[in-house]
């Protein structure tokens, strides 16, 4: 599969479609323009011909209709367009993501978090962490749904596996995908914005529930009616006056409400309005036997009949804006009245389903950001994961899956089963770190229901700790020893709650001695032995390989080599059993003339 060719010649189609929606627009504006000029050349004439009613007839009850019809096609025209921008915008990122391998979408640095368990360390949040390369969320929800999962995964193995089943339904729905991206797109909302939506259907309501409201907007326009009807027969103008003057007062009493109301829900009107269209592509798509994406499915039905519903009713009530809606048919009907009576009505209905159909979208959003990581991904696959007394991770060509296929070393990688504490050993850039976060990464990926870097994974189900990049703090007046002591008191905090855990450290204790460091890496490692937990320790004191002679069924090293050849520094970046041997740093120094040679 190329994907530089199929993204290339899916740009290259919507990017004529956007030339030919250009060119129908310009031709409508033409139109629509003429339409204009003809309707002011009637209304100049009905007016200079003494009031000749064939230029009234011509220009209002003939042209206008014409007139009015070609705006809507011009805005249908321009939403369409809208649309069409935005995929050629997503494929250009696709392909210049493809061409440098550097992401090209949000890289959701607002969700980090140092305090987390493991994300700063893994790098999963920024403009080239795990979340960018992933990421291609398109409403506010969906993303942050996307950055909880990766910080919060699955700890069943029967969800992973579903979850599974519809990332692989989803990854080959290229059409689907892109443009539930571009529709999305169109529309940029935020999480204050849903957070709104919620608490709006929550808010108590000020005229459903009240008596005398109901009975006000059922008497008064009535009483009105019958005046202007009375008004129009006798041309007695004084009953429609006090009913319209009783109106107005009316209206006022509850004018503020009125007026934030509509200001708030009129601000979310285009957003309604997305979310619509994305539930309508949901539910037009054939998603097989996946049971996640029938279940949301299912759900979006409502959801877009609720929503589109909702919609309608904001529309209406953006019509008091229109100076004859907002005088005179509030004065004659109490038009806002009807409308917040509406409003209210559809809160009280579908308050309950609102928090479920947002999810649904965002659960559906971040599905589409793991099926594209997969389709971009082909020589990705599918792990296997069980819950296991015995906490393990097995792989076949395990590889870091965010360094280029053509650059990326893969290594045979068997954790666990037997030893529960491995010592990682090497030289300065020979890979340890790389490798620890390589086997955390793919661990991770495995518990979203995610394809993995490996041609075969298997593991047990098991939560993930680090300490690789702890941080001191002036504000807190925390030095970096102390950062580091609480981090590993932490770990072993959790530890002690007995679930299943992948540790990884990268060395420890660096803010004291080197005799020091060693005797409490030694302490610590035998620590680990009496918790259900599986570690990594990369470290470059080859002394602590040594437990592995005091402890051989639960301690194995494992190691990074240096290639010294030819007064050449060099690395393979493949993992060996045993303790690294080669040394670089002295090597460099001398190489680099930091020291001099002949002092070697």
């Amino acid at each position: 599969m190329n994907l530089e060719k199929i993204y290339q010649e899916r740009l290259n189609d919507f990017l004529k479609q956007q030339k030919e929606k250009a060119s129908k627009m310009f031709q409508i504006g033409n139109i629509r323009v003429a339409l204009f000029v003809l309707m002011v050349y009637c209304l100049v004439q009905f007016f200079s011909s003494e009031f000749e009613t064939m230029y009234w007839w011509w220009g209002f009850l003939g042209v206008l209709p014409v007139f009015i019809f070609f705006i809507r096609l011009h805005q249908r025209h321009f939403d369409e367009k809208r649309r069409i921008d935005e995929l050629v915008v997503i494929n250009e990122k696709e392909l210049k993501a493809l061409e440098t391998n550097r992401p090209q979408f949000e890289g959701g640095g607002e969700f980090d978090d140092p305090r987390h368990d493991y994300c700063s360390d893994l790098d999963l949040f920024g403009s080239a962490g795990l979340f960018a390369f992933v990421n291609r969320t398109s409403t506010a929800k969906g993303k942050e749904r996307l950055a909880n999962l990766f910080k919060q995964p699955f700890e069943n193995p029967k969800t992973i596996y579903t979850q599974q089943e519809a990332v692989k339904v989803l990854s080959p729905k290229v059409d689907f995908r892109q443009a539930f991206m571009a529709n999305g797109r169109i529309t940029e909302d935020t999480l204050d914005d849903i957070a709104y939506l919620q608490a709006w259907t929550e808010a108590p309501v000020a005229f459903l529930e009240s008596i005398p409201w109901r009975i006000a907007r059922i008497i008064l326009p009535l009483l009105s009616i019958v005046a202007l009807v009375y008004f129009i027969i006798t041309f007695n103008h004084l009953p429609l006056v006090v009913m319209g003057t009783l109106n107005f007062a009316l209206l006022g009493v509850k004018s503020k409400y009125v007026g934030k109301e509509h200001t708030e829900i009129g601000k979310r009107q285009e957003i309604l309005r997305m979310y619509v269209s994305l539930l309508d592509l949901a539910n037009q798509e054939d998603f097989g036997d996946a049971a996640i994406l029938n279940e949301i499915k299912e759900t979006a039905k409502a959801a877009q009949s609720g929503f589109g519903r909702l919609t309608k009713i904001v529309d209406y009530f953006d019509q008091r804006l229109n100076i004859f809606v907002g005088l005179g048919l509030n004065l004659l009907i109490l038009y806002d009245v009807h409308c917040l009576f509406a409003l209210e009505a559809w809160k009280k209905k579908h308050k309950q389903f609102l928090t479920k159909w947002l999810d649904s979208v965002a659960e559906l959003d971040g599905l589409i950001s793991l099926a594209t990581f997969n389709y971009n991904n082909p020589e990705l696959n599918f792990p296997q994961l069980e819950k296991s007394d015995k906490l393990y991770v097995h792989a076949e060509a395990l590889g870091h899956p965010l360094i280029p296929v053509q650059e990326r070393v893969c290594n045979d990688t068997k954790l666990g089963s037997q030893h529960k504490v491995f010592v990682v050993t090497g030289s300065n850039m020979a890979g340890k770190s790389t490798f620890l976060r390589c086997v955390a990464i793919n661990l991770l990926l495995a518990k979203c229901g995610a394809p993995v870097c490996a041609t075969s994974f298997k593991c047990s189900i098991m939560d993930i700790m680090t300490s690789m990049r702890v941080q001191d703090s002036i504000s807190q007046q925390t030095s970096y020893f102390q950062a580091e002591l609480l981090r590993l008191q932490y770990i072993i905090q959790s530890l002690k709650e007995g679930k299943p855990t992948f540790i990884i450290l990268d060395e420890i204790l660096k803010g004291t001695n080197s005799e020091d460091k060693l005797l409490g890496s030694q302490l610590l490692v035998q620590h680990f032995l009496d918790f259900n937990c599986l570690a990594m320790v990369a470290t470059h004191d080859l002394e602590l390989g040594n437990m592995q002679d005091d402890l051989p069924d639960q301690v194995e090293n494992l190691c990074f080599e240096s290639i010294i050849e030819n007064d050449e520094l060099s690395f393979d970046y493949k993992l060996n059993r045993g303790i690294a041997k080669n040394k670089n740093a002295t090597f460099l120094m001398r190489k680099m003339e930091i020291v001099p040679k002949e002092l070697f």
